[in-house]
């Protein structure tokens, strides 16, 4: 049996990625989800950790409604905070690395560059607020870290707009879709080899990890239908505040995977390639 690792948040997007990824790679995986271990109960992530005895912990748990953050900041940041502070404690007294997530959201999207892990944040709601303190909060509590900033997740699973965008095309549902902002959709699968790359390297540190490239989540769903063979008719594009969502988004909150490139370790695809072969496995029913 192979090294261990803990999966805090193992039923999410992230989660389920990682433990598949985990387990493919011979890896001794304790998958932990939210109703099992709240990661703001200390003694609860601490006894996760005494028991599994983990070489690596991936924190995958996070409150990542962005919306409802505007309206429950308190919660956002007991979790993304306060909670991620209580697992880095927990990786560190138990001697094991731990594996963090963060957010392109900590970035106020207005610099016309991608951003590199130096450029400062500056976080346009509460959402982003908790998630930059709780990257600082981890990296203080355990010297033994990986922060990886993602964003613009979807993958086989995922409750998100573009982890669905696939069967709501097959289900023939309009799709009202923000055709300004940019992003850069990113495949979990890829975000989970880099995870795996990184907890078994000596490296620490902050890092971005997102798709190459970048495209409007409108031009993303019509390729998504293309690769599938479906009518983008059902698309309509509408503008960022035609959406009227209650929190802000980064204008082109857009990575730049610079510390993972110096180590070589920046795995990630162009955002097409990986949208392609992602449909692939959609279309094989996988």
């Amino acid at each position: 049996m192979g090294a261990g690792a803990v999966v805090l948040g193992a039923a999410g997007l992230v989660g389920r990625a990682l433990c598949d990824a985990l387990a493919e790679g011979g890896w001794r995986v304790v998958p932990v989800a939210r109703e099992l271990c709240d990661i703001r109960d200390g003694a609860a992530v601490r006894a996760v950790c005494r028991d599994a005895r983990p070489e690596v912990v991936f924190n995958a748990a996070a409150y990542t409604n962005v919306d409802r953050a505007e309206a429950e900041p308190d919660l956002a940041r007991a979790v993304n905070a306060d909670g991620a502070e209580v697992v880095a404690a927990a990786a560190a007294e138990a001697g094991a690395k731990i594996v963090h997530y963060s957010t392109d959201f900590v970035f106020d999207g207005e610099q016309e560059r991608p951003y590199v892990e130096t450029d400062p944040p500056a976080p346009l709601g509460a959402y982003g607020r908790s998630k930059a303190e709780g990257d600082r909060r981890v990296a203080a509590a355990a010297p033994r870290h990986a922060i990886l900033r993602v964003g613009c997740l979807y993958g086989r699973g995922g409750r998100n707009f573009p982890s669905t965008v696939a069967r709501r095309l097959e289900a023939g549902e309009l799709l009202r879709v923000d055709a300004e902002r940019r992003v850069s959709p990113t495949w979990v699968r890829e975000v989970a080899d880099v995870s795996l790359a990184l907890a078994a390297s000596p490296h620490r540190g902050l890092f971005h990890c997102t798709a190459r490239g970048e495209t409007t989540w409108a031009d993303f769903a019509a390729r998504m239908a293309a690769e599938l063979g479906l009518p983008d008719a059902r698309i309509q594009r509408v503008s960022d505040a035609g959406l009227a969502l209650p929190a802000r988004r980064p204008r082109r909150a857009i990575l730049d995977n610079q510390a993972l490139r110096r180590l070589g370790l920046d795995r990630l695809s162009d955002w097409e390639d990986a949208l392609r072969r992602y449909a692939a496995t959609i279309r094989a029913g996988q």
